[in-house]
């Protein structure tokens, strides 16, 4: 397996930044995933930048 979207885990910490719950891709490519603990949406480019989706 490669990972393909890191950073929900804080091993340091041993806690979680979110739960992603569900992935999409929208029309430009980048996957759109559903984080149920933040209510957030964050969006991955294909270059590997994120933001989250207002």
């Amino acid at each position: 397996p490669v990972p393909v979207l890191t950073g929900f885990l804080d091993m340091e910490e041993e806690e979680a930044r979110g739960r992603p719950v569900g992935v999409a891709l929208d029309g430009e490519g980048a996957l759109l995933v559903a984080d149920d603990v933040g209510n957030t949406i964050w969006r991955v480019t294909p270059a590997g930048s994120g933001s989250t989706v207002e």
